[in-house]
């Protein structure tokens, strides 16, 4: 299968609406940015991502990163057949991981994705806004309107 116009459009969107399921885990990205220049160990991994600093005075909480969740999402990554593990043979035993030629084409698409994102911050903090309104209603019981485009 071709994509260079091979696809119909009902194609195009189921693949996208798989690859969406595919890329759900919130952590995913990070991964995949993170193990894109060499493979780690699983601790360094964990240091790697829990090291990101919020750039340019953003105003949002840093997401924090729980081992479980890191776990979870390695795992998902390597069912799925982007990510491939190495455990080590000794004691303590240590796993290396790194992402497989399929994960490093991907990398390749999602990196303009975050130039995009960087170029639109002003959407970005939109989102941010609406769900903490959301989120801001719901803690006190209320519904959530939506606003009325004219």
């Amino acid at each position: 299968m071709s994509l260079d116009g091979d696809l119909s459009d009902p194609d195009r969107r189921i693949l996208l609406h798989d690859l969406r399921l595919t890329l759900a885990p919130e952590w995913l990205p990070d991964v995949l940015v993170a193990l894109s220049r060499e493979p780690l160990s699983y601790t360094g991994l964990l240091g790697v991502l829990r090291s990101y600093e919020v750039a340019r005075g953003r105003r949002w909480a840093q997401p924090v990163l729980r081992d479980s969740v890191l776990h979870r999402t390695l795992r998902w990554m390597q069912d799925r057949g982007l990510v491939e593990r190495d455990r080590g043979q000794q004691w303590p035993f240590t796993s290396v991981y790194w992402l497989t030629p399929a994960a490093m084409e991907l990398v390749r698409l999602v990196l303009p994705m975050a130039q995009w994102a960087a170029a639109h911050e002003d959407l970005l903090e939109l989102d941010r806004r609406i769900w903490a309104e959301r989120r801001r209603r719901r803690k006190n019981g209320t519904k959530a309107r939506r606003s009325r485009s004219r």
